[in-house]
């Protein structure tokens, strides 16, 4: 399977946010995030919950995913408010990932739809997408929203099997474009075509491993495949 083939068959693109879109912490620190959030759940649930952040990475959704499993409703809904905000914070700092834009235009010019398939806040992602102009070309956002079950997060494929639907779009008709292993491992349980973005070292043995169709290391890679396939339909 080629990259070319893939985009030339599909009429809908899911694109996970952060890393494919932007890159969300990159002036807010994802380990600044996480242990506010940490030291948030200790201090209202106590410190029997330390034992639980021992092992974990300094990662918000990893920190919040491990508060859901051990902890009631109220402290899990208080330590994912936290992670909205920072989120919401941390985007207006986001450095765009290059090519990003493009892709989102040209999907909207070639008649392709979008949607934007993430596990960061949705609140998250409108603000981002409207500060840089591009919410006109995305036709839906399915990702974490308040009240979620963190357990429902990718890797677990129901915001991708939600995402053809948020884009007015047939699942046979989408890819998924991620850029972490359980991104594909979503896509692959939700039946979707996976391209896997590697835009860190090792990424893309990484991503092949998982099984992702094909592996790119530049979203620009995906604007130049959808206006050359535009160009020549016959492809």
């Amino acid at each position: 399977m080629t990259l070319v083939n893939l985009l030339a068959s599909a009429e809908c693109l899911l694109i996970d946010f952060d890393g494919p879109i932007c890159s969300v912490f990159a002036g807010h620190p994802a380990r600044t995030i996480a242990e506010e959030m940490r030291a948030l759940a200790q201090q209202r649930g106590g410190a029997e919950l330390a034992p639980v952040f021992a092992d974990l990475p300094f990662d918000p959704l990893e920190i919040l995913i491990a508060v859901a499993a051990v902890a009631d409703d109220s402290l899990t809904r208080e330590v994912s408010d936290a992670c909205r905000d920072a989120e919401v914070t941390a985007v207006a700092t986001a450095t765009p990932t290059p090519g990003a834009a493009d892709v989102l235009r040209t999907a909207h010019a070639t008649g392709r739809s979008v949607a934007i398939v993430s596990n960061n806040s949705s609140a998250a992602i409108e603000a981002y997408l409207h500060q840089h102009d591009l919410l006109r070309y995305v036709n839906g956002i399915v990702a974490r929203f308040d009240g979620m079950d963190p357990s429902l997060l990718k890797p677990n494929p129901f915001l991708v099997e939600q995402g053809p639907t948020a884009a007015r779009a047939s699942r046979d008709a989408a890819i998924f474009i991620g850029d972490s292993v359980t991104d594909i491992e979503a896509g692959q349980a939700a039946c979707i075509p996976t391209v896997g973005y590697a835009n860190k070292p090792g990424k893309h043995q990484r991503l092949t491993d998982a099984g992702a169709d094909v592996v790119i290391d530049s979203m620009q890679a995906i604007a130049d495949v959808l206006s050359s396939v535009a160009a020549k339909p016959n492809l």
